[in-house]
């Protein structure tokens, strides 16, 4: 019965995250970077084409994507002095350029997806963002081509 060991160790991760995501306050732009050298600018993991300027819902979008979201819909590319989650494929799908030419019905129902979960590993995240945030998060998946 292998299979369903992991399909409780899945269901367990799911539940942490979703229980972290419920009791974790408000998101704020963070860097790494700042505090160094006196410089207070945010650099975000995914880039952008040079010249790009997020406004600040998209900026909010940014941060609360990847404090939520990234974990399952970014590929863990690069890992700190070997880190053993280099190069690991997301969980779920890559969301770059999926909001690129959205029409209000896919956006629509994009949001549905996200509140109510979706049909495989995706949670629902009624109660874990508000209707702001959901804005914010699909404002900054707009601009990911």
């Amino acid at each position: 019965m292998p299979n369903t060991r992991i399909v409780r160790q899945v269901i367990l991760f799911a539940s942490v995250v979703l229980m972290a995501a419920l009791f974790a306050g408000r998101a704020a732009p963070v860097s790494a970077q700042e505090g160094q050298s006196g410089q207070n600018t945010s650099r975000l993991p995914i880039r952008h084409p040079s010249g790009t300027t997020l406004t600040e819902q998209q900026l909010r979008g940014a941060a609360v994507f990847f404090q939520r979201c990234s974990l399952c819909h970014l590929a863990k590319t690069s890992g700190a002095g070997g880190s053993k989650f280099c190069c690991v494929a997301s969980l779920g799908p890559d969301l770059s350029g999926r909001f690129k030419d959205v029409t209000p019905d896919q956006e629509k129902a994009y949001r549905e997806i996200i509140l109510n979960g979706g049909p495989t590993y995706m949670p629902s995240w009624k109660y874990g963002l508000t209707a702001d945030e959901i804005d914010d998060i699909i404002a900054y998946l707009k601009t990911l081509g």
